[in-house]
């Protein structure tokens, strides 16, 4: 809801609850819903904090469980009888613009057991990461995409 929508709800809010609907009550309702909103305009941009905390809640669940995924394909690699992995390094492309969002990326790849982030171009748009099992890499990037990246996006971006 922008902030007209909010300056006109509240007119509408203080024609009601004054009851006559003249025109001159209209006139005195946005004039007092249009100095709220400017009073208030300060706090209401401080929602977008509210649903950038909630981002980085989401991206702390998005992480634990990517964290507990990875560990339990490392510990079914470990304990199986023969290890048919192929590591490797491959290519990611970053949709993170800020050098905030990709080292945050970068740290969360590093983080997760199976994948190393190694390097980073210098336009700050691909991050080179070392994988455990490189057999599949559309299916590697698939997963950073959808585990890391967008909860990244979400809470720095």
């Amino acid at each position: 809801m922008n902030l007209a929508d909010i300056a006109f709800l509240l007119a509408a809010i203080w024609i009601l609850m004054k009851g006559t609907g003249s025109a001159g009550d209209f006139f005195v309702g946005i004039i007092l819903a249009v100095l709220i909103v400017r009073f208030l305009r300060k706090s209401y941009r401080q929602e977008t904090s509210f649903i950038r905390v909630r981002n980085i809640g989401r991206y702390l669940l998005s992480f634990s469980r990517e964290l507990v995924v990875a560990n339990l394909q490392v510990l079914r690699i470990v304990l199986s009888p023969r290890i048919r992995i192929q590591p490797g390094i491959l290519a990611y492309q970053t949709r993170c613009r800020s050098p905030f969002g990709v080292t945050m990326l970068a740290n969360s790849i590093t983080l997760t057991p199976g994948t190393l982030s190694v390097d980073i171009s210098e336009d700050n748009r691909t991050i080179f990461v070392h994988t455990l099992d490189i057999s599949h890499p559309d299916e590697v990037r698939e997963s950073i995409r959808r585990g890391l990246e967008e909860p990244v996006l979400g809470a720095v971006e």
